[in-house]
């Protein structure tokens, strides 16, 4: 364990100190389990290098060397090395097998093969007992919370070194909520790292974003240009991108609008016209819709080619009449088993229900439980379909803020 070793004595091979073990160092980004390159000792007040090639023995009480001879300059770091002391020990970092964050309160060390390694990390906080106790009273706890250090991802941008950037590929296993929740749970510049990293995946930025609380999302556009929050933006669901413009103060939400795509701006002009809370502002203007005298098949194929459409909505086909006035809805599975020559206001199961885009939220989640909805039509004052509200747009606008505090409470820091 690192605390094990730091401040053990540093012996030349006569056997005589030379001065004090102050931190161990390590060479990241070749994946699998980092290499122990070298040690920083302090001998007579100077922080000193010695490789491992010159170290024959590190253990508890003991890191004797291999030769006499020493460069006594300065202690510098080298690119992609991290001090496991300074750098990691004690700080947070992501658990990414599990999407939480974590602390290194012990980090573990093995000799394999071709040499030393980090091998894991212990999060338990009984670990710091290892450091309040003299060493040979020192319990062993290493069974107590290791995490296997290749399911872990340390944050490296305070490391003054060289550039280490955080693998996009590893996040990219994590759903896009996980992500978010990483970010919440994060302090502000390891919750910019993470963004960071993502970023140069725009529809997985778009995605966290989503999925970030409000709170969070303005925290991060406000470092950002107005180009770059209208490109965040502009890939996000065009309910959840209203929701977050309206939260952006009037002196930046017109310049950052109008720098979203035509499409996107007039989507989004129209929902910012309804309150939050309401079937307006809760609906999405993207939905699979078909006119009547359109055949079952045919609005299956529909449903198959669409790209719009959130993935929460494609459970549900609309039809309008020519005019764009609401007839009806029918659930995929019904069209998958009736006959695929009907036409779809034929169908059985049509069901002719909408909200006024006035209606509040407890008038919405009463008609989707009550009807087991899982999307809803939301009409104009002239019976004009204009969006479509998911179920888990209700899920999300009833979970009282409370629980999701309990959730970060139970994420593992």
């Amino acid at each position: 364990m690192l605390t094990q070793l730091l401040n053990s004595p540093v012996l030349n091979p006569a056997g005589d100190e030379l001065g004090r073990l102050e931190d161990l160092i390590v060479k990241l980004g070749e994946g699998g389990y980092p290499p122990v390159t070298g040690v920083k000792v302090r001998i007579g007040g100077r922080d000193v290098y010695v490789g491992m090639e010159n170290v024959d023995k590190l253990a508890p009480g003991e890191v004797r060397l291999s030769t006499h001879t020493l460069h006594t300059g300065a202690f510098q770091r080298r690119p992609g090395e991290v001090l496991l002391a300074a750098d990691v020990f004690g700080r947070h970092l992501m658990d990414v097998a599990r999407g939480r964050i974590v602390q290194a309160h012990d980090l573990v060390l093995g000799s394999i093969d071709d040499g030393w390694r980090l091998l894991g990390v212990d999060r338990s906080p009984r670990a710091m007992l290892r450091r309040l106790v003299p060493r040979r009273a020192r319990p062993d706890l290493r069974r107590h919370a290791i995490l296997d250090w290749k399911d872990v991802q340390p944050f490296v941008g305070h490391v003054p070194t060289a550039k280490l950037l955080m693998p996009l590929q590893r996040l990219r296993r994590l759903h896009p909520a996980q992500i978010a929740d990483l970010v919440e749970s994060a302090s502000h510049e390891e919750g910019e790292e993470i963004i960071h990293a993502v970023e140069s995946d725009v529809e997985l930025t778009a995605d966290v974003f989503e999925e970030l609380d409000t709170e969070h999302q303005l925290e991060f556009l406000k470092s950002r240009s107005n180009e770059e929050a209208a490109k965040v933006l502009g890939r996000m669901a065009p309910d959840d991108a209203a929701d977050l413009l309206g939260e952006l103060d009037n002196d930046r939400l017109t310049p950052v609008l109008s720098m979203m795509p035509a499409p996107q701006q007039h989507k989004l002009r129209k929902l910012l016209q309804y309150h939050p809370t309401t079937a307006g502002g809760m609906m999405n203007p993207d939905y699979v819709s078909v006119m009547r005298g359109t055949s079952a098949s045919e609005a299956i194929e529909r449903v198959r080619i669409d790209d719009k459409a959130p993935h929460q909505l494609m459970s549900t086909v609309f039809i309008t009449e020519p005019d764009g006035k609401f007839i009806g809805s029918l659930g995929v599975v019904d069209l998958l088993r009736g006959d695929p020559d009907c036409m779809v206001e034929d169908e059985p199961g049509l069901v002719d229900l909408r909200v006024s885009a006035g209606a509040d939220l407890a008038d919405v989640t009463l008609m989707m439980a009550d009807y087991n909805l899982t999307a809803l039509a939301v009409t104009d004052g002239a019976s004009n379909l204009i969006g479509a509200i998911s179920v888990d747009d209700i899920v999300e606008a009833l979970v009282p803020e409370a629980w999701r505090n309990r959730v970060e409470a139970s994420s593992g820091v």
